[in-house]
C-alpha cells in the first residue's frame, strides 16, 4: 500500500474510535421491543390514549385465542377438554376457558374468596335464605358432586358465581365453543401484559407443549391468536427477515458494485459509510428512546438502499481524479441531497408515534454518519488510486427538459384521482400494524365463538378521585341494568363488579347479620330438609369474617390474581382516574342518548370512529411537519442553485416521481398509509439526489462519471428494496414495494429530463 494509503488508514483511528464508541453505547442501552402497538400515534386527548391504552391493555388484549381443527366434532371436543384440563395450573394464564364451567368453582380466586358478600348486594332475611336453599336442592337433584356441594356451603346464594360470571371476558353458557368453520376453541388469559414479550412467549410455548402432549395431536392442527401471540410471532418473523433479507441485499449491492467498479477493495470501502451509518443511528436511537422497535431494527438494512449512494458518487468521479478532488467537486450537491434526506425523517420525529419518530432518528442519524464518512474518510483510503485530472470544460445547464417530468405528472394525478374513489388515506388504526390482515381477521372469527364482550364500544368514565369515580360508576351500573331490561344491551363489565366504592362496602357489611341469627335462620330451614344441620357452617363463618374485614382497595387486588383484570378497567390518565365499561351487544344509538344524560365525566366511546378520528388527527400533523421539511429543503435548494430553471426542474421532478408512485400505490394497495409517507420520504430523498446530480454544470468526463454513478445508484437502491418488498411483515412490504418503484420513477423521469442539457463546443 501506498504511503498516502498508509495515511489514510491511520487517520481511520477516529472513525473506528466512533464505531466503537456506538459498539459500548448499544451494549449497554439497547432493548427490543416487538409491541405492535408502538406504530400507532401517541396520546392526544384523553378518549384517544384511553383507546390506545385498551389495545395495549385492554381486556381482549391479554387474550391468547386458540383453534383446534382437523377432526370431527366430538374429537375436538375431547381435545378441547383435555387442553384446558392440562393448562388450568399454569402460573402463566389466570384464566383457561373452552366455554364449559368450571370444576374448581369451589375454589374462587382471591379477593372473591374473601371479599365476595361485599361484592354484590345480597338480601339477608329469613325468607330469602330458605329460597336460597331450595334452589340449591333443586341444582343437586340435576348432579353435582362434591365440589357443587362445598360452593353451597360457603355461598347458598351464589354470588361467587355470579361474581366469576361478570368478570369472565367471554360468554359461559356450559357449551363448548366451535367457530364457524367447525375449529374448537379455548380462550387464555395471561397474567402478563400482551406487550410483555418474553412473558406471552413462554405462554405460547406452554400452549404448543400441551397440545404436543396429548395423544392424537399430530393429526390435529392448532393455531393461536391474539395480541401476545403476535407480537411473539412478529419478533421471530423480524429476526428471520432481518438476516434472510439483509444477507441478499448485502449479496445484491456486492454484485452491483462489482459489475460497475470491477475493483474488489470498493467492495470494502462501501461497507464502511453503511456500517457506521447503521450503528451510529441506532446507538442514537437507543439513547433517546427506552426501547428500540424490532422494526426499527430490521429497517437499518434499508439504509444500505440510501447510503450506499454516496460512496458511488465518489466511486464514480474519483475514476477520473484523485479521491479528495473528486469529494471537493460533488461534495456541495451531495451535501444538499443528504442534509435534505436527513430533514425529511427528522420530520417524522414530531409525527406523533414512537415507531415513526425512531425511524426517522435512526435514519436522519444514519444518513448524516454516511455522509460524513464518504465526505471525510473515503477519499483518504481511495488516494494513489486514480488516473489522471480531467480537464476543465464547463457546460451549461440552460437545457434541462421539463416535458418529461410534466407528462408524468399530468398521468400520474389523472390516474390517482381515477383509482382513489374510496378516498387517498386508509384511516384504520389497524393500516399501522405490523400482523397481517389475514391473521387478524382469523382471530375475529375465533373469538366470535366465545361470544366475548364488544370492543368497538365502551363507556368511559373519569374522576379526579378514585371514590368519586366508583361512586359513578355504581350509579351507571343501575343504569345499565335499566338499558339491559330493556333490551339496550346483554351484558356489561365494570371496575365495580369487583371494587365497589368504600359506602357501598361499608354498607354491605352493616346488612350481614350475626352469626346468631343467621344459625337461627339456618336452623328453622334446615329442620325439614336433606342437608345436615351443620351443612352451612362454612357460610356463617364467611359472613363473620366478612363483617370484619377491612375495606378492599385496589391495591389489594393488585396483589391477587385479578390485577390485569382491574388494570384492564381502571387506569390513571394524566391525573385522572379512568373506568372502561366493556359493553356486550349494545344498541349504540339508543343507548349514546341515554350516556349523554348521564352527568360530567362519562361518555360512551365508539373505538372505531375514535380511532378513525385519532388516525386523521395523526395523518394531518405527519403532513404538516413534513411540509414544513419540504419547505426547508426548496429554500436550501434554491440557496445552494440559485438558478431559477434548475430549481423549477428539480422540484418538478421530485414532485411527479412522487405523484406517480402515489399511484403505484394505489394501484397496489388501495389506499395511502402512514408508513407509505415514511416510504416516499425516501423516494423524495432519492430523486432529489438523482435530479441534483443530474442538474449539475461539469465536464463531459464528469457527466459521464455522473450517469455512470447516478445508474449504479437506481440499480442498487431498486434492488434492495426490491428484496424488501417480499417480506411478510406488511410494514417492510409496503416500505419495499413503495421505494422500489419510486427509485426506478426517479431515475427514468430524471433521466430523461436531462438528456436535452446542451452540450459544450467542440
Amino acid at each position: 500500500m501506498s504511503s498516502s494509503g498508509n495515511r489514510g488508514w491511520r487517520q481511520s483511528i477516529p472513525w473506528l474510535g466512533l464505531a466503537l464508541l456506538a459498539v459500548a453505547v448499544l451494549s449497554i442501552r439497547l432493548q427490543i421491543s416487538f409491541d405492535i402497538s408502538a406504530f400507532f400515534p401517541q396520546k392526544a386527548e384523553l378518549a384517544h390514549e384511553v383507546l390506545l391504552e385498551q389495545f395495549q391493555n385492554g381486556p381482549g388484549s391479554r387474550i391468547l385465542v386458540v383453534g383446534i381443527s382437523g377432526a370431527e366434532h366430538e374429537r375436538l371436543a375431547d381435545f378441547s377438554y383435555e387442553m384446558r384440563t392440562a393448562l388450568d395450573d399454569s402460573v402463566l394464564f389466570s384464566t383457561v376457558m373452552n366455554g364449559e364451567f368450571a370444576e374448581d368453582i369451589d375454589s374462587p380466586p382471591e379477593p372473591v374468596a374473601s371479599y365476595y358478600l361485599l361484592m354484590r348486594d345480597v338480601e339477608f332475611s329469613r325468607a330469602s335464605l330458605q329460597q336460597a336453599i331450595d334452589s340449591r336442592l333443586q341444582d343437586l337433584a340435576l348432579g353435582g358432586g362434591s365440589a357443587m356441594l362445598d360452593l353451597f356451603a360457603r355461598d347458598p346464594f351464589l354470588v361467587t358465581l355470579d361474581i366469576l360470571e361478570r368478570l369472565t371476558p367471554a360468554e359461559m353458557t356450559g357449551d363448548m365453543w366451535f367457530a364457524k368453520d367447525g375449529s374448537a376453541v379455548l380462550m387464555l388469559e395471561t397474567r402478563a401484559t400482551a406487550v410483555d414479550i418474553a412473558a406471552q412467549a413462554a405462554a405460547v410455548a406452554r400452549v404448543n407443549e400441551v397440545f404436543d402432549s396429548v395423544a392424537g395431536s399430530s393429526e390435529l392442527a392448532m393455531e393461536i391468536t391474539g395480541a401476545g401471540a403476535f407480537g411473539v410471532e412478529l419478533q421471530e418473523i423480524i429476526r428471520a427477515e432481518a438476516k434472510k433479507r439483509s444477507a441478499l441485499a448485502s449479496v445484491a449491492l456486492l454484485i452491483v458494485l462489482f459489475i460497475f467498479y470491477r475493483r474488489p477493495r470498493y467492495l470494502l470501502f462501501a461497507a464502511l459509510p453503511i456500517g457506521m451509518g447503521f450503528l451510529v443511528g441506532l446507538a442514537t436511537v437507543s439513547l433517546i428512546f427506552e426501547s428500540i422497535h424490532g422494526i426499527t431494527l430490521a429497517f437499518g438494512f434499508t439504509l444500505m438502499g440510501v447510503a450506499i449512494d454516496y460512496p458511488i458518487h465518489l466511486f464514480s468521479h474519483a475514476e477520473c481524479t484523485a479521491g479528495k478532488t473528486a469529494m471537493q467537486r460533488i461534495w456541495p450537491t451531495m451535501r444538499l441531497g443528504a442534509l435534505s434526506t436527513a430533514i425529511a425523517y427528522t420530520a417524522l420525529v414530531f409525527s406523533g408515534s414512537d415507531g415513526l419518530a425512531q425511524l426517522g432518528v435512526f435514519t436522519a442519524a444514519g444518513i448524516l454518519v454516511a455522509v460524513l464518512v464518504t465526505r471525510n474518510w473515503l477519499p483518504l483510503l481511495l488516494d494513489g488510486n486514480e488516473s489522471s485530472v480531467p480537464s476543465e470544460q464547463p457546460r451549461s445547464a440552460a437545457g434541462l427538459s421539463y416535458l418529461p417530468a410534466m407528462g408524468v405528472l399530468i398521468l400520474a394525478a389523472l390516474g390517482v384521482s381515477s383509482v382513489s374513489d374510496g378516498g387517498l388515506w386508509d384511516d384504520r388504526l389497524t393500516s399501522l400494524s405490523p400482523v397481517p390482515e389475514e391473521r387478524l381477521i382469523r382471530d375475529n372469527v375465533l373469538r366470535s365463538a366465545a361470544g366475548t364482550l364488544d370492543m368497538r364500544y365502551q363507556i368511559i368514565v373519569h374522576d379526579s378521585s378514585l371514590e368519586s369515580l366508583l361512586d359513578k360508576s355504581e350509579d351507571i351500573d343501575v343504569q345499565l341494568q335499566a338499558a339491559a331490561d330493556l333490551g339496550l344491551l346483554d351484558n356489561w363489565q365494570s371496575v365495580t363488579q369487583l371494587l365497589a366504592s368504600l359506602e357501598t362496602q361499608t354498607r354491605r357489611q352493616n346488612a350481614i347479620p350475626d352469626d346468631a341469627t343467621l344459625r337461627a335462620w339456618l336452623s328453622d330451614t334446615l329442620a325439614e330438609s336433606p342437608f345436615r344441620r351443620d351443612a352451612f357452617e362454612p357460610f356463617v363463618a364467611n359472613a363473620s369474617n366478612s363483617r370484619e374485614l377491612a375495606p378492599l382497595t385496589a391495591d389489594a387486588i393488585r396483589a391477587t390474581p385479578l390485577k390485569s383484570w382491574l388494570d384492564s378497567h381502571l387506569l390513571r390518565v394524566r391525573g385522572q382516574w379512568v373506568s372502561m365499561v366493556s359493553l356486550s351487544n349494545p344498541s349504540a344509538d339508543e343507548l349514546a342518548e341515554r350516556v349523554s344524560t348521564w352527568g360530567d365525566g362519562v361518555m360512551l366511546m365508539d373505538l372505531r370512529q375514535s380511532s378513525v378520528d385519532l388516525m386523521k388527527d395523526y395523518r394531518s400533523g405527519a403532513l404538516t411537519t413534513v411540509s414544513l421539511a419540504g419547505l426547508l429543503i426548496l429554500f436550501m435548494l434554491w440557496y445552494q442553485r440559485r438558478h431559477v430553471q434548475q430549481v423549477i426542474w428539480i422540484t418538478l421532478t421530485v414532485t411527479s416521481v412522487l405523484v406517480a408512485t402515489i399511484m403505484i400505490i394505489v394501484l397496489t394497495h388501495g389506499q395511502l398509509t402512514v408508513i407509505h409517507l415514511v416510504a416516499l420520504l425516501l423516494v423524495l430523498g432519492l430523486g432529489l439526489d438523482y435530479a441534483l446530480f443530474l442538474s449539475r454544470t461539469e465536464s463531459d468526463e464528469e457527466r459521464r462519471a455522473t450517469d455512470k454513478a447516478v445508474l449504479a445508484c437506481a440499480v442498487s437502491t431498486t434492488l434492495a428494496f426490491g428484496l424488501l418488498a417480499g417480506s411478510s411483515i406488511p410494514v417492510l412490504k409496503f416500505l419495499g414495494l413503495t421505494v422500489a418503484a419510486g427509485s426506478a420513477l426517479s431515475y427514468g423521469v430524471t433521466v430523461m429530463g436531462s438528456r436535452l442539457l446542451s452540450r459544450p463546443a467542440s
